[in-house]
């Protein structure tokens, strides 16, 4: 795969952690990032998680 970047494969890693449920913070330690901000800038919640936590306050 000559076009895939360690970049690719860091922001892969943060956005399966965040949609697994992980903190941004602990992305963060484990990217080794300083400031949150980069982190989440590589952490990007798929539609289905975002769908999941406007369900959360949907009151029937």
């Amino acid at each position: 795969m000559p076009d895939l970047r360690t970049h690719d494969l860091q922001r892969s890693f943060a956005s399966f952690l965040v949609n697994a449920g992980r903190s941004l913070y602990e992305v963060q330690e484990l990217l080794g990032h300083a400031d949150i901000r980069t982190t989440s800038r590589y952490a990007h919640l798929s539609r289905e998680r975002l769908r999941e936590a406007v369900e959360v306050v949907v009151v029937d």
